[in-house]
């Protein structure tokens, strides 16, 4: 390159640069920091901060350093120099990164602490190393976006398997699939059905078990193909780009990493983790509160009910937005009466306005210019499944604006959370130009994204002391930092729906939906069959170890409807209260690290290997437990495959098993093959509470699962209804290790972390260690002072312990003043 080359260049980079996607932003200095200084460290390369343009080839490569393990890669479709513009599936900035280069006539690497991007120079092939050296990834046919292409494949090794893709529910791993990635509903789908191939959030992320992600940065239409290599083809108009995520290793380094760079979902309101019931529909004041009263007096605990469409009407009302005088007269009296009672509603909405029922508001956003028009800017209405209607265009700040003015007074009058139905969307016409300039198709993925941030933007400024909860069935990447809890979709009532639900919700939780949910007990009724205990009571084992437990279906969905159950019913839905420390802790791990609470076996990356990589019918449930939930008619016992270590029976801890085998388990009907990791620590909530705001930390159950090495756990608090606690440093983590010696074992615990508004003073733990051999010689504080052994652990005092031989479990209780304190057990 010439002297007159370079400047030419350098003008085109900072005057005339073409973007991917669409403008750039103004990178004047306050915009997003200090002005960059574009330089050259080469005489063709160009930099400016940690981006490179690099000529390799017939085009240019563009590489910019995200952070120390997140990479972006472009290519220009000449050597024209290219910018790229702020992606809107990322939310994570440029970082502060010190990044080493060096230059050669054959290729170009850039170096973090982390990781090392190559670029070949003469076939413009990109290429990822880690800080050892140790080859990660590599393309194997380079990005490519010359000609209307928009295409990039890389080489896979023998050895590694792909997860991810967003909700995915045909096969645990995505080895030997071809995927589309254009949301779609599938009603009453179930295992084996093609269709779940294809679903209702697709995300351009894939993770591999070698430990990295790869998030491409187009929400358009695009396919995806997993054999020997894995290519990406994207419909998108505009060039394509990547970004390479370095996960050191495993699959929940790479999950870090993608949330760290998509965002991290808030901390959900407490409420979402107890039992909500739902229906299709809840009529009128009276059906509602009536199902409210039956679960109550039944003895059931309630967080939550969603109302279907029937609050606003009828089916063709779809788009008032308002409540239904004749059906709920005095609607704020009703849900004054369920908040007082601790139940937190939910309410439907869709993108779409009704002709009929809907008129007046169809008219006035017609007029306005709000609703989706055609390429000649007439409105394009849309067939839906209540008729002809309206769609709210989303690419539209005005829509956006108006649809938000009409929820925030809803929300005020005591709307904990809303439902956004139908949003693929369900229906979108190609006919569509929105406002944006974005055809239906492209911005299609992107709809279920940009509706959900109007309404979560609008709960964090109007209610800044709400935690947001949405409901939404259709998005792409970066769905979760809008405090979205998905749903699987309107699945089919029949061991077939059951037997999906692992797959779609561990694919969901490894593309950053963490509460991907489903309708417990099955949504779509088989009229020939329209209920079935066996089913329902196997459905609601595996909901209480899920994201979030809500019955919903079109006939039957409350647990009172099955009385030949009703004690397992009660027994299981009751459980998922007692295991709220954990779950919330859980929670805490998805906030801090991007954790999904539901995990395939290989996740942490200590149970490598090709029998731990397909799983369909078991899951980690956080790091310390195994669900394996029984999915077939009749069934009374099921193989399961056990992680790698010593593990027992939650049931009955005397059953053990070892890590890398399989056994067949009994599992009666009222049994979920339930297990937990030896050195485990499981913190239980033992008393009745109807509600989760009734939780009161200030006494736990903390079960330790003996082992035989040294192990730890961290419990999470904080008051439970700021959304700020972890930003602004108010809440608590108390930490339990164990050290087994011989004949004894020392559990120290200890805490870190800021005061809360409301922490306990003082806390007092039951130590429970169950599947003892026999009875301790003693049990010891931190000061040797002998503890008082009791007949019973009803009669333990304030500091004392009692064993009871027939279980072998031996119950120790201390009161704790967050001063560091340690529990010595001698056998």
């Amino acid at each position: 390159m010439n002297r007159l080359q370079y400047f030419t260049a350098m003008a085109a980079l900072v005057a005339i640069a073409v973007p991917f996607y669409a403008p750039a932003q103004d990178n004047a200095a306050g915009a997003h920091g200090p002005r960059k200084v574009v330089r050259k460290i080469s005489e063709d390369i160009i930099t400016e901060g940690n981006t490179f343009s690099i000529p390799a080839g017939n085009h240019r490569v563009i590489v910019e350093v995200v952070s120390d393990d997140i990479i972006r890669v472009g290519a220009s479709p000449s050597m024209q120099v290219l910018k790229f513009r702020d992606s809107r599936l990322a939310s994570l900035k440029p970082q502060p990164v010190k990044v080493s280069t060096t230059v050669s006539p054959e290729q170009f690497t850039a170096s973090t602490p982390k990781v090392t991007v190559v670029v070949d120079r003469l076939t413009g092939k990109v290429s990822f190393t880690d800080s050892n050296g140790k080859p990660l990834l590599a393309e194997s046919d380079p990005l490519d976006n010359t000609d209307g292409r928009h295409s990039v494949s890389f080489g896979l090794k023998k050895s590694e398997n792909i997860y991810g893709a967003g909700e995915r529910g045909h096969a645990s791993r995505l080895n030997g699939s071809s995927l589309t990635f254009y949301n779609r509903p599938n009603y009453g789908y179930g295992a084996g059905d093609s269709r779940i191939s294809q679903t209702g959030i697709s995300i351009p992320y894939v993770a591999s078990d070698a430990g990295y992600g790869i998030l491409f940065d187009d929400s358009s239409p695009a396919t995806l193909n997993v054999g020997e290599t894995l290519t990406f083809d994207s419909e998108g108009e505009y060039p394509l780009s990547y970004y390479f995520i370095n996960g050191n290793g495993t699959l929940e380094g790479a999950t870090s990493g993608y949330t760290a760079l998509t965002g991290r979902q808030d901390l959900p309101p407490v409420w979402t983790l107890g039992y909500i019931t739902s229906k299709y529909g809840y009529h009128n004041r009276e059906e509602a509160l009536g199902a409210v009263d039956s679960l109550k007096t039944r003895g059931y605990p309630l967080d939550g009910i969603v109302f279907d469409l029937y609050w606003y009407g009828t089916e063709t009302d779809m788009g008032r937005l308002e409540w239904d005088k004749k059906q709920f007269p005095d609607h704020r009296s009703m849900l004054d009466s369920l908040r007082r009672m601790g139940v937190n509603t939910v309410l439907i909405h869709q993108p779409y306005i009704n002709k009929k029922g809907a008129i007046d508001n169809y008219n006035l956003l017609a007029g306005k210019g709000l609703l989706t028009k055609d390429a000649d800017g007439k409105v394009n209405d849309v067939t839906t499944w209540v008729g002809e209607a309206g769609m709210f265009d989303m690419a539209n700040p005005a829509t956006r604006e108006w649809l938000w003015e009409r929820l925030s007074p809803l929300t005020a009058e005591g709307v904990a959370g809303w439902w956004g139905d139908l949003g693929e969307p369900e229906v979108h016409p190609l006919s569509i130009v929105h406002a944006d300039g974005e055809t239906a198709s492209a911005y299609h993925n992107y709809y279920g994204n940009e509706w959900s941030k109007t309404i979560y933007e609008g709960l964090r400024r109007d209610f800044p002391d709400q935690r947001p909860m949405l409901m939404m069935r259709g998005g792409t990447a970066g769905l979760q930092r809008y405090s979205v809890f998905p749903w699987t979709g309107d699945v089919a009532r029949s061991w077939e729906g059951l037997q999906a639900q692992v797959p779609l919700m561990l694919s969901s939780g490894l593309s950053g939906l963490g509460y991907m949910g489903s309708d417990v007990g099955g949504f779509a009724v088989n009229p020939e069959n329209p209920t079935n205990e066996e089913l329902y009571a196997r459905w609601l084992e595996m909901g209480v170890f899920s994201p979030v437990l809500r019955t919903h279906a079109q006939l039957a969905p409350e647990p009172y409807h099955y009385p030949g159950i009703s004690t397992l019913t009660l027994d299981y839905i009751r459980m998922r209260y007692q295991w709220f420390p954990y779950n919330y802790t859980l929670a805490y791990e998805n906030a801090a690290k991007g954790w999904p609470l539901a995990r395939p076996l290989n996740f942490h990356g200590d149970n490598p290997g090709e029998k731990y990589a397909d799983l369909a019918d078991e899951y980690l449930w956080g790091r310390e437990v195994l669900v394996a939930p029984v999915m077939k008619a009749g069934a009374t016992s099921r193989e399961v495959l056990f992680p790698q270590g010593e593990w027992v029976s939650w049931w009955n801890p005397r059953e053990h098993y070892s890590g890398g085998n399989s056994y067949t388990v009994a599992a009666p009907l009222e049994r979920l093959p339930l297990f937990v990791k030896t050195g485990s620590f499981i913190p239980q909530y033992e008393e009745y509470i109807e509600n989760l705001g009734k939780y009161n930390p200030q006494k736990l159950t903390i079960v330790y699962f003996p082992g035989s090495e040294e192990s730890g756990y961290t419990l999470f608090d904080d008051n439970r209804l700021s959304p700020t606690s972890l930003a602004d440093g108010q809440y608590r983590l108390t930490r339990f290790s164990a050290t087994p010696g011989a004949d004894s074992v020392a559990i120290d615990v200890r805490s870190e972390g800021g005061v809360y508004p409301g922490m306990p003073a003082w806390r007092e733990f039951t130590l429970q260690v169950p599947a003892l051999k026999r009875a301790p010689r003693s049990v010891t504080l931190s000061d040797d002072s002998p503890m008082k052994e009791a007949a019973s652990p009803v009669e333990i005092g304030k500091n004392g312990w009692s064993y009871d031989p027939s279980s072998g479990t031996l119950s120790v209780k201390f009161q704790w003043d967050y001063e560091p304190l340690t529990v010595n057990i001698t056998y």
